[in-house]
């Protein structure tokens, strides 16, 4: 499986006309590590059973000095190319899509399912999972799950606007988060307030 999805970096390495990143470079060599080990293991189970401790510490230290250089530890996770770049949603569709996507969290009420999936909105909005995570990340700058967390708090300031005779618990449920502490640390995180401290506002 590693080496199918690598399979592009290693058509890469050999090609003239294209560089490997230092990410690529770093993805190969875990990979060639790995197999390495495995080999050694493989074989020393049935010969010098000390070729797999020497290779396993060998491709530790290597790949050790490897994230010693500062150049290559602040590369590693630095230049993968960002997800989707070759394929951003134009702005005027992303703006289509995001109106559409609106419309069907506010009729579907799908935040109130602590069970709800990207792929159960994608559905009803007919595109693919892959298109509405790029939506979402891309031009929406948000996660899957700050994304439905926002529409989840929403809905718990309403209730907690309206001042009724539900404890706070129970707001956090009717809300969709499936238990209290998601629901106060959630809150406190977006809103900068806790569930108690905002309601008192309206008490």
């Amino acid at each position: 499986m590693s080496t199918y999805i690598l399979r592009d970096v290693f058509i890469k390495m050999f090609n003239k006309k294209e560089k490997c990143t230092t990410s690529e470079l770093w993805l190969v060599a875990v990979f060639i590590s790995n197999l390495l080990i495995y080999t050694a293991y493989i074989i020393g189970f049935f010969y010098l059973y000390l070729i797999g401790t020497i290779t396993f510490s060998v491709v530790f230290y290597g790949l050790l000095i490897f994230l010693l250089f500062k150049s290559n530890r602040d590369n590693i996770f630095q230049d993968i190319p960002k997800k989707y770049q070759t394929k951003k949603i134009e702005e005027v569709e992303a703006k289509s899509l995001a109106l559409a996507l609106n419309k069907v969290m506010i009729k579907n009420q799908f935040h109130k399912d602590t069970n709800i999936k990207l792929s159960d909105i994608a559905k009803e909005l007919q595109i693919s999972s892959h298109k509405l995570s790029q939506l979402l990340n891309d031009n929406l700058g948000k996660s899957f799950a700050l994304f439905i967390n926002e529409y989840r708090i929403e809905e718990a300031k309403k209730l907690l606007k309206e001042n009724n005779q539900f404890t706070l618990e129970s707001i956090g449920y009717e809300s969709g988060f499936s238990s209290k502490s998601t629901f106060y640390a959630t809150f406190k995180k977006i809103i900068g307030q806790t569930p108690a401290e905002f309601k008192k506002q309206f008490s």
